[in-house]
């Protein structure tokens, strides 16, 4: 099983980019995304930039892919997605214009043979989906993170397609064209003045009793809680996934990543790996999606999910076999 790291979803200066990426050269992790996700206007780091990172990363062993935008909405944004599309890299597509440029006729990558993995943020909710998927080459999905461990085991299974799971981070939950930040600040998108980088990992958001709930990045919101599944290596093992993924945080990251070494190699076990994370997530951790459970929650000792795909499948409306 690969340990991945993902796109960094938070807004950090151009140095601090810089100096993790850096350091990533050196953590023992298989492959590492890079790239924009939430959004155009929050580019610490130029196009340019990510060629050389990834090119460095490469030298160092990593395996290196490109992520595209969650929400493309205007013409600033599709040349972004066509600008990462160009780069030496596989690429995530987290929109569906990406596979659109990669397939086009006069898309200068398309004689490249370009790998293009599915994002958590592709609706691959079931069978006929992936087998879709498949059918334009792709052959690696990130499910998303909704999505039960029943559901991933039912798809893998069924397609047998190459499987990676979001297993750490703050849990991506909605994107919106609005900018959240903004309008804390009493501003809209159009005129940020990119408060974002006050918040290195996301404003947070209470309910009147005090209670954290949420977490605002720009026009994203995410988990209060850090979603975790440290406890559950061997399962995921188990069941066909091929790889896991770390959510870049501002702090702790390395810590993090090699808490889930250990894990992958058998040094240590499931309540060690938690403990040792636990000074990393002042709000605690969650895991109820995987199990079928309100995300919110979290299982120690989870029984078997009852979850099933036809909970998710609406949304594509597409049959389950």
């Amino acid at each position: 099983m690969q340990l991945t790291l993902g796109p960094i979803l938070f807004d950090w200066k151009k140095e601090e980019l810089l100096r993790f990426y850096d350091e990533v050269a050196d953590m023992p992790v298989d492959r590492v995304y890079l790239g924009e996700v939430v959004c155009a206007k929050k580019r610490g780091l130029s196009v340019e930039d990510l060629e050389k990172i990834g090119k460095k990363l490469e030298k160092a062993g990593k395996e290196v892919v490109v992520s595209s935008l969650a929400v493309v909405s205007n013409e600033e944004e599709l040349k972004l997605v066509r600008d990462i599309a160009n780069l030496p890299f596989a690429v995530e597509a987290n929109d569906m214009s990406m596979f659109n440029i990669v397939r086009s006729q006069e898309s200068e990558v398309r004689s490249q043979n370009k790998e293009i993995i599915a994002g958590p943020h592709i609706t691959t909710y079931n069978v006929p989906s992936i087998e879709f998927l498949k059918s334009i080459g792709v052959n690696r999905v990130v499910f998303p993170v909704e999505l039960s461990r029943d559901s991933v085991n039912h798809c893998i299974q069924n397609t047998g397609i190459d499987a990676e799971i979001f297993a750490h981070g703050k849990v991506p939950l909605a994107f919106s064209w609005r900018c959240y930040t903004s309008r804390a600040y009493g501003l809209n998108k159009t005129n940020c003045q990119y408060h974002c980088k006050q918040h290195p990992d996301g404003m947070p958001l209470k309910t009147i009793e005090g209670e954290p709930t949420f977490t605002i990045n720009g026009t994203s919101v995410l988990s209060a809680q850090t979603y975790t599944l440290v406890e559950v290596i061997e399962d995921l093992q188990a069941i066909g996934v091929n790889a896991i993924r770390i959510s870049p945080q501002y702090q702790h990251t390395k810590k993090i990543v090699d808490v889930f070494r250990k894990r992958l190699d058998g040094m240590i076990g499931p309540d060690e790996g938690l403990a040792l994370l636990k000074d990393t997530s002042p709000l605690g951790f969650c895991n109820g999606w995987y199990w079928g459970k309100a995300g919110k929650e979290y299982l120690a000792t989870p029984k078997k999910s009852t979850c099933n795909v036809v909970a998710t499948a609406s949304s594509l409306n597409i049959p389950v076999d």
